[in-house]
Parts: C-alpha cells; structure tokens; sequence
C-alpha cells in the first residue's frame, strides 16, 4: 500500500527535474553572459546519459581587399641637353714665321742700312727705327755699301733676324746676328763676344752656316767649320745654337769626317735649301 503511495510522487519530482534541466540548456544555447549575443560561431552540443560532445566551426572571411588605385609612373626623364667640348688645346700655339725682311713683325719689310761702318740702322715700316753698333773690320776689305745679307726669321718667332757682313779676310768672311726682342733690336753675342757666323773656305780650311737645320729642329742656328787633313779630307765641327734673348747658346755638337772640299755639302737652311739664312744667301 506505502509503495502504491510513492511512485506518484517520484514521478512528479522527476518531471520537474527535468523540465528544469531542459529550460537550463535551452537559455544557455540562446544567450552569453552579460547578455551579448553570439555572432559568427555555431555551437552543436549533443548530449546523452553517459558524456557530452562539442564541437566548434569558426570562419573568418575578409569583408575588404584593399587593392591600389594608383601606380606612379614617371613622368620625365632627364636628358642632357649639352655636351662640353673642349675649345682650346694644351698644345702651344707657334708664332707664324715672318717674312724674309720683316724684322719688327708687321708683316712688312723693314729698311736695312749700314749708315756707317759699324753702325746698322732699322727703320721699320710701321713706324720707329733703331740703331745699333757692332764691330766692323777693315774697311779696306769689307764692302760697307752691301754688307746686310739679309733678314729671315732663323728661329721662327716672328721676327725676322738680321745677317751683316762683319768682316773678311783672304778666303773666310764673318756675319754679325741682330735679334728683335722687346721692341728693340739688338746684337746678338757668344760667350760674351759678338757672334761672328765664319763662312768660305780655302784647301786648308772651310767653314759655313745655316738656320733652321733639319738635323735639329730646336736650333735656330749651325755651324760647320774645320781643317783638311794631309790626304785632302776635312774634319768637321759641327754645332748647333739656339737663342736666349741676345745670346747664342750652344744646343747639340758632333764631330765628322768628310772627304774632298768639293764633296762637301755643307749646313743648309731648310726652308730655302742653301746656305745662310732665307734671302741672306752666302758668297761662293
């Protein structure tokens, strides 16, 4: 009878256990905590008598892609637009050569005189003269009415210098030198002396001069000179010269062995292809 009793009872006590518990789950699946609401997870809980199993899915899915609206391209490309170019060279430029005659370097020939022995006076077409002394020989032997052989420019600086006969004797005459620097003319000296440019020659001895020689282009003056031996050969000294304002300096000096006085051929300017210098040309 008690039993009968009972089991209406537990049945109503298990009823409510359980209508509890399944209002628990229900509310715990619908909201969090704090009462915020879950968004973008899904929860799936399956549940029996003996264990519980959960599983959980989340995807994460970009809502932008930021993709570049603008590339930047060069617009301008720097291009040089000049070229430097060298206008002058390191190489120095070399005077014109004057004309034969043309001492002061105006491009005109200058007047030349012996106004007396030892005396040459240079009166120049562009205006200005200058006169300068030198020692003379015997006028007895010298002819002073033509003794200016000439002007050429020896060393090529634009002015040409001047050749005067100085001097003679049995068979050798000797030229005197004038050099224009400094808008002036002067004698020109060697080792402190008045140059004295030997030239002619006999069986026993020969001598002559030249400018411009080929052999070196650096002088502006040579000299050969020497005596025959007993066989009728000569030895020969040959030196050149080149200007220092009013000096010959002595620049190169070999010695050869010739043959026969006609067999010589002797110092030659290179321009004019003779002895001396351009139109001041050497007596035989």
């Amino acid at each position: 009878m008690l039993r009968s009793r009972l089991l209406p009872g537990f049945a109503i006590l298990a009823g409510t256990l359980l209508f509890a518990a399944c209002s628990d789950d229900r509310a715990s699946g619908l909201s969090a905590p704090g009462g915020a609401s879950t968004t973008g997870t899904s929860a799936v809980t399956t549940a029996t008598a003996d264990t519980s199993t959960t599983s959980t899915t989340a995807t994460r899915t970009p809502t932008t892609t930021r993709t570049p609206t603008a590339t930047r391209t060069p617009t301008a490309t720097r291009t040089p637009t000049m070229t430097r170019t060298p206008t002058t060279s390191a190489t120095p430029v070399r005077p014109a050569v004057a004309l034969d005659g043309d001492v002061d370097g105006d491009g005109r020939p200058d007047t030349l005189t012996i106004t007396q022995p030892g005396t040459l006076h240079a009166r120049y077409s562009g205006g200005g003269d200058d006169t300068v002394r030198f020692r003379a020989g015997d006028p007895t032997f010298v002819d002073i009415h033509a003794q200016v052989l000439g002007a050429a420019d020896a060393d090529r600086d634009g002015h040409a210098e001047v050749f005067v006969q100085a001097d003679q004797g049995a068979s050798i005459q000797t030229a005197a030198v004038f050099r224009y620097f400094d808008g002036h003319l002067h004698l020109v000296t060697r080792a402190g002396q008045q140059a004295a440019l030997a030239y002619g020659g006999s069986t026993g001895f020969v001598a002559t001069w030249a400018c411009r020689p080929a052999a070196v282009p650096a002088a502006a003056i040579v000299t050969e000179t020497g005596p025959s031996t007993s066989s009728g050969a000569y030895t020969l000294s040959i030196d050149y010269y080149r200007f220092q304002q009013a000096s010959l300096v002595p620049l190169a000096h070999r010695t050869a062995v010739s043959g026969p006085l006609d067999s010589l051929s002797g110092a030659r300017d290179e321009v004019s292809g003779a002895a001396g210098c351009g139109q001041a040309r050497l007596s035989p």
